[in-house]
């Protein structure tokens, strides 16, 4: 096996296959939301976005304290955005 995290071993399956006792306390997601949310990640990873995601995901997980100088905005802003999706405004 390679050591590489981002290895994939051709060996693994390419297709996933969900399944679920309760269709309807557990709903199989859309197929067509995964097609455009594996579309996005193929964009992603091909304009070199992804590894800039991958740099603040990691940041978010590593900074403790934000600096004074404001060089870590951009993480914070990553950081709170899940949380400005669960306020309503009137």
């Amino acid at each position: 096996m390679n050591g590489d995290p981002l290895f994939i071993d051709p060996s693994w399956k390419r297709t996933v296959t969900f399944t679920t006792e309760d269709p309807v306390k557990l709903p199989l997601p859309s197929r067509e939301y995964l097609e455009i949310h594996a579309a996005c990640c193929r964009v992603a990873n091909l304009s070199g976005a992804s590894e800039r995601i991958d740099t603040i995901l990691r940041e978010m997980e590593d900074i403790w304290v934000l600096s004074q100088d404001g060089a870590s905005a951009e993480v914070l802003r990553y950081a709170l955005w899940p949380l400005s999706q669960e306020i309503s405004v009137y």
